[in-house]
């Protein structure tokens, strides 16, 4: 027995970021998909130079002892070819910032950038509940809608090179207008803050939050029970277009409003029908990675750069 034991990393490992709207999440990726260390806080707000200084910081800390061979980030787009962030809305510190650039002068690591929404699907499709499909739609349903696709293993890519924003398109019935133009989006009734105005207006105490309101949809309240039958069709009403548009062989659900998919899934599967020639129903599951399914695949997406 080797008293001494293995160094501290003896091997390289990737590092991900999931940098999201609400949340930023970081994962140290080892080569076999092993999540070594992992943190999450707040994302940093405010001045531009100091959020890429608390980024830089929060990476030089987790990486510490550890041989880092890349770091991927995914972010909440849209994101341009180019890699910078532009998305004012919700992610104003780190818009028109050069965050790879910045991250690879002061740490020396390379560093790639995309999407959210493909860098949680990309986890999903290396290690989660898209491994063996051949052509993967993955939809996180979280502080917005993120949507991405993967056929043969590779992204589906707009013609420049960015990521389609598949989020944003039309729907009826989103509650009012959306940061992207759009007066009735997709991600304005899809989304958990959609999930959650629902609620306020459908369970019998509006001040209860989702989770209370999904225990006492599962316990037969009514109004409860509404609240899920109304948001599986909001989702609905987004994913009929892209089943339709890509006809893929496998949809993964992620995203903290997914967490409630067992509640919506009758009334998903319902507004879905379609007439034969047309019905395109492949299975749906619910993605297995959870929260860091953003952060693994960034550092995956890092691993080929």
């Amino acid at each position: 027995m080797n008293a001494k034991g293995p160094r501290l990393g003896a091997q390289p490992v990737t590092l991900g970021v999931d940098l999201g709207g609400t949340g930023t999440r970081i994962a140290v990726l080892g080569a076999d998909g092993e999540v070594v260390r992992g943190k999450s806080f707040p994302t940093l707000t405010g001045d531009p130079a100091a959020a890429v200084a608390g980024l830089v910081t929060a990476l030089t800390d987790i990486a510490d002892g550890h041989h880092v061979s890349a770091v991927g980030i995914g972010a909440s787009g849209p994101v341009t070819a180019g890699g910078i962030i532009e998305n004012p809305a919700t992610l104003p510190a780190y818009a028109g910032v050069d965050l790879p650039g910045a991250i690879e002068q002061v740490t020396g690591w390379p560093c790639v950038i995309d999407n959210d929404a493909a860098a949680a699907a990309v986890g999903e499709y290396a290690y989660g509940a898209g491994r063996g499909s051949c052509s993967c739609l993955t939809v996180t349903l979280g502080t917005g809608v993120g949507v991405a696709v993967i056929v043969g293993g590779k992204l589906v890519r707009a013609a420049d090179g960015s990521h389609p924003e598949a989020g944003h398109i039309a729907v009826p019935g989103a509650p009012g207008p959306c940061y992207c133009g759009l007066p009735s989006c997709w991600e304005q009734a899809a989304s958990r803050t959609a999930l959650e105005e629902i609620a306020g207006e459908t369970a019998a105490d509006a001040r209860l939050g989702v989770a209370a309101v999904a225990a006492a949809a599962r316990d037969g309240d009514s109004g409860a029970v509404r609240t899920f039958e109304l948001y599986g069709q909001h989702v609905a009403a987004g994913l009929g277009t892209l089943l339709t548009i890509f006809r893929p062989d496998r949809v993964v659900l992620g995203g903290s409003a997914a967490r409630h998919y067992g509640l919506f899934a009758a009334s998903l599967d319902s507004a879905l029908s379609r007439s034969e020639h047309y019905r395109w129903n492949p299975p749906i599951v619910a993605a297995e990675l959870g929260d860091i399914a953003g952060a693994i695949g960034a550092a995956v997406l890092a691993r080929v750069r």
